[in-house]
């Protein structure tokens, strides 16, 4: 029975560490390096998920604007193959999407979220206003 007990703690361990949930998480500084030292991959889709308006108002050059409600009502707004790069505000509502798109059969193996959002980025930004 000890042994039984004993084992417990790194069955549980192996159990938690084998998420296939898991988006991957990338923050703002190394964002800003992927863009300044690789540039914008075609392969990826660097998906920002605010509204209209606030994308408007300040984004990064490059990446594409579909507001969190489009997605969440149609998922196949977003290649499901391919890889994805989410950032919003802060990152709230990026990890929301991500999650619904996981849920819809995405692979969290292609859907990276930005951590901190635009707010905590320090890299070039334009406006539309």
């Amino acid at each position: 029975m000890k042994k039984l007990l004993y084992g417990m703690p790194l069955l549980l361990l192996a159990a938690c560490g084998n998420d296939e949930t898991a988006m991957e998480e990338m923050s703002t500084e190394e964002l800003q390096e992927h863009i300044y030292d690789d540039g914008f991959d075609d392969e990826v889709l660097y998906l920002d998920v605010r509204e209209e308006d606030e994308f408007a108002e300040e984004h990064i050059s490059g990446f594409t604007n579909i507001p969190m409600n489009d997605v969440m009502e149609d998922p196949s707004l977003v290649g499901e193959d391919q890889d994805v790069i989410i950032l919003c505000r802060t990152q709230n509502r990026s990890i929301e999407v991500g999650e619904h798109l996981i849920e819809n059969g995405y692979d969290a193996d292609n859907l990276t979220v930005v951590m901190g959002g635009i707010s905590d980025y320090e890299g070039d930004t334009v406006s539309e206003e």
